[in-house]
């Protein structure tokens, strides 16, 4: 067994100091620690298109941000969300009134109303007619009989006259109504429609950018974990020389001109690698 009160073998006494130099060395190496820390990935592009879609539905305008990428405000908004111009158009044609009709009445409804009721008082004047021919035929034109008959046909035409009529201003009313009821409900459902279009839109956005950011992030924490591995290669290897050293120096018979010494050339090559290693941990650990 060697002699542990003996120096190491003179032959491998400059190994030993070699390693020692290296690690010495290894301590005034710069270190790039931005390398070393893992870094956040940014928003990408379809995260930025959606915010900025959101921005726009809610009327903030143009999102601005700052050289990191933060949110700082917005500019060029009107304040007016996506769904507001139906809600105004609703409000300039007083969909929500009594009166909302008649905006939607036809503009030719008098006309027509007018042009049957012309020709109803003329179907009417000939059979009042008829009734006096066949009065003065049966000679008994301008009799009481003749009398009775022409106030019987006038009560009655005036009552036909009357519901025509009544018929065709509830016809058109009703029309109007239908149609305003129908342009209310158009506009309602456009300003729940266009703002869920495009909720939907940005959330299209914000997945498709969102995969984006893991690709990013995996490959940030994938350049750190390399600057990590660079920087502890050297110790690594460093230390397992060492250890190798150390065995191999215990194992030879040392010098016997010269009593041993603690010395880290002999006996703690090994452990100041260790020392080394837990004294500078690489940067974005902690030391426990």
């Amino acid at each position: 067994m060697a002699d542990l009160g003996l120096l190491p073998s003179a032959t491998l006494q400059p190994y030993g100091q070699n390693i020692l130099k290296y690690g010495i060395g290894q301590l005034g190496t710069p270190i790039d620690a931005g390398a070393l820390t893992p870094k956040v990935a940014g928003q990408s592009a379809f995260q930025q298109a959606a915010a900025q879609s959101v921005a726009d539905m809610s009327g903030l305008g143009t999102v601005q941000r700052d050289a990191t990428g933060q949110v700082t405000g917005f500019t060029g908004g009107t304040g007016v969300a996506s769904f507001q111009p139906y809600i105004d158009q609703i409000s300039q044609q007083n969909l929500l009134t009594p009166d909302a009709y008649k905006d939607f009445m036809s503009p030719y409804q008098r006309e027509v109303i007018e042009t049957t009721m012309a020709d109803f008082d003329r179907q009417a004047a000939i059979q009042q007619k008829n009734i006096a021919d066949q009065a003065f035929t049966a000679g008994a034109f301008g009799g009481a009989r003749q009398g009775v008959e022409s106030a019987e046909f006038r009560t009655q035409s005036d009552r036909n006259r009357a519901a025509l009529l009544a018929g065709l201003y509830g016809t058109g009313f009703t029309q109007a109504q239908n149609q305003a009821q129908q342009q209310l409900g158009n506009l309602q459902t456009m300003a729940e429609t266009v703002p869920a279009l495009q909720a939907s839109q940005a959330a299209g956005l914000d997945a498709l950018g969102l995969a984006d950011q893991q690709l990013e992030q995996q490959k940030l924490n994938q350049l750190a974990l390399a600057a990590q591995t660079a920087y502890q290669l050297p110790t690594d290897r460093l230390t397992d020389v060492a250890n190798i050293y150390g065995s191999i120096a215990g194992a030879m018979p040392g010098s016997p001109t010269q009593k041993f010494t603690p010395n880290p050339v002999v006996q703690g090559i090994g452990g100041f690698a260790n020392m080394y290693r837990t004294l500078t941990p690489p940067p974005g650990t902690q030391q426990v």
